[in-house]
């Protein structure tokens, strides 16, 4: 049997009756889950439930797993019939109804329109149709770049998977709306850059016309599954061919930008899937991830009845765990972009009915906006040049932690970075080329809290100033000059024999705030700068570590 249908799927193809732009839609068993190691590389594995796997494949996928001898059973794929849809603002903002293609891109620019200080629709490309690919950048001085960390909500890279396509747009509502009004809404849009991408693959949600989603499709107008189609870790730039016009336009946006944590939103169950999605190893900040996935799930559970979010670990899982697949955005993001992706499944059903929108938004309105915050927590400061105060791109690396990208970078603007992680107590290693590097042990952090830490790097090419011809007796920490200062100070310090020196800066309470010398010195008189311009007005202390000797004196700077 299986032998016929092969050939009667090869004669369709030749007499060009069968579509060349068909998704297949199937399930079939397999007896270790070793084999999905070989076939993710051949069809788009939407599900793997026990030993029973649930796929896509196109035309030529598909033909290539019939060289596999799978007993399989082909299945619909999902519709709806006579969807409700709607090009009206008003009515889209009932939040029960599918917007139309038009109604969307509507939407979207009378958000711009209506809140011109607080949004600001960008087109980052368009899709192999030509129909637009849209974010809406959310922020209290949307047009002003402010030293604040960028997350990202993207959603329906599956072109069918439609139930984040509606709740995003509907976040995107709730955030302007509630501003000014919500003090969480209003907190997270005065501290952070949102952006939102509410529809990732337009073509293959529109496949059956601009109004309806009815016949959405999982691939893009090429054949392609967007969430296979990214630059990955293992496999390498190109897992399933050349990159679509979508998935340049995303990469290209997150080149450009600097996103700390991001989620893409999908279909098909219910549960939080957390990188990686390529690599059987875990990421460095696996304990954090299980914390950030378990909370999204658990405040999801508390506002749905029961039996939502609960799949696989109860809601949560290993990518990797649950199957492989190469060329998906969450790893991509993670690994190349040095972000915080995961994905978030929201429904078990992949093309949801509109009536049941507004029941999934209350099952997790919630945790998108605690999501979101916890971009906020974690270590974080700038890091700037000790003689100029200018910003550094400086890398940021947890000694004896970090493995497979998981070091983030300063941006370049203002040098300022996040290093999101698990409660504890680490060692932080700060390096950019031409800079002399720092670390700085015992950084505590707790859970849902925030650990500031400031560097000051010094340029190898401005090292400290030693006088050549003085050979001090002993050592000596001097007063600081000018003293009071405003923002810059001069710090003397004498070193009668070859030794590790440290130079530290404290504010009034005794807190650690910069090291400007941490490295081997020879004997001689030194002179370091201190430029204080972000700090603000107070006492402060500095303390010379040198072998056995340690002194320290006060300072003050007054703006």
């Amino acid at each position: 049997m299986k032998s016929l249908y092969l050939f009667i799927f090869l004669i369709l193809i030749n007499t060009s009756l069968f579509s060349q732009n068909n998704d297949h839609y199937f399930k079939f068993n397999i007896s270790d889950r070793s084999e999905i190691q070989t076939l993710t590389k051949i069809i788009s594995i939407d599900n793997v439930d026990g030993n029973t796997v649930y796929a896509y494949a196109n035309d030529e996928e598909f033909l290539q797993f019939l060289m596999y001898h799978y007993d399989y059973e082909i299945l619909s794929t999902p519709s709806l019939v006579n969807p409700k849809m709607s090009s009206l603002p008003d009515e889209i903002r009932d939040w029960d109804t599918y917007p139309t293609y038009e109604g969307y891109v509507a939407m979207m620019y009378l958000y711009d329109s209506l809140y011109p200080n607080l949004c600001s629709v960008i087109n980052i490309g368009s899709s192999v149709q030509g129909r637009a690919l849209l974010f809406a950048k959310i922020s209290d001085n949307v047009s002003t770049k402010e030293p604040e960390p960028q997350f990202m909500y993207s959603s329906t890279m599956h072109g069918n998977e439609t139930t984040g396509y509606v709740l995003m747009l509907r976040l995107i509502d709730y955030l302007l709306t509630k501003y000014g009004i919500d003090p969480f809404v209003t907190y997270l849009v005065d501290n952070m850059e949102i952006w939102i991408n509410p529809l990732a693959n337009p073509d293959g949600t529109y496949y059956g016309g601009n109004h309806t989603v009815n016949n959405a499709r999982r691939y893009n107008a090429n054949n392609k599954d967007l969430n296979r189609n990214f630059p990955d870790p293992r496999v390498g730039p190109y897992p399933t061919g050349p990159w679509q016009p979508e998935t340049i336009a995303m990469m290209n946006i997150a080149s450009a930008n600097h996103f700390v944590m991001s989620a893409n939103f999908h279909g098909g169950i219910e549960v939080i899937n957390y990188p990686w999605d390529t690599w059987s190893r875990l990421t460095a900040d696996n304990n954090w991830w299980v914390y950030v996935s378990r909370q999204y799930a658990d405040t999801a559970q508390a506002n749905s009845p029961s039996g939502y979010m609960n799949a696989l670990n109860n809601g949560i899982t290993n990518g990797y765990a649950w199957y492989q697949i190469a060329g998906g955005r969450q790893d991509y993001m993670c690994y190349f972009q040095r972000g915080r992706e995961c994905t978030i499944e929201l429904s078990d059903v992949q093309l949801l009915p509109p009536s049941q929108l507004p029941a999934h938004w209350n099952y997790n309105y919630k945790s998108f906006l605690n999501y979101i915050r916890k971009t906020l927590y974690g270590i974080t400061g700038s890091v700037t040049d000790s003689a100029t105060g200018h910003p550094i791109e400086a890398k940021v690396t947890v000694l004896n932690h970090d493995i497979d990208s998981s070091e983030v970078f300063c941006d370049s603007l203002f040098g300022k970075y996040y290093r999101l992680i698990h409660g504890g107590s680490y060692s932080l290693q700060f390096s950019a080329p031409n800079y002399y590097s720092k670390t700085f042990t015992g950084v505590v952090v707790n859970n849902d809290s925030t650990t500031v830490l400031n560097v000051q790097l010094r340029s190898t090419s401005s090292p400290i100033v030693k006088n050549e011809n003085n050979i001090p007796a002993e050592f000596n920490l001097l007063q600081n000059y000018p003293n009071p200062f405003n923002p810059e100070t001069t710090i003397g310090f004498d070193i009668p024999k070859s030794t590790f020196t440290q130079l530290i800066i404290f504010d009034a309470l005794g807190r650690e705030i910069t090291t400007l010398v941490n490295e081997e010195l020879n004997i001689g008189s030194y002179q370091t700068k201190w430029n204080a311009e972000s700090y603000g007005s107070g006492i402060y202390y500095y303390q010379l570590v040198a072998s056995d000797y340690t002194e320290t004196r006060k300072m003050i700077l007054l703006k």
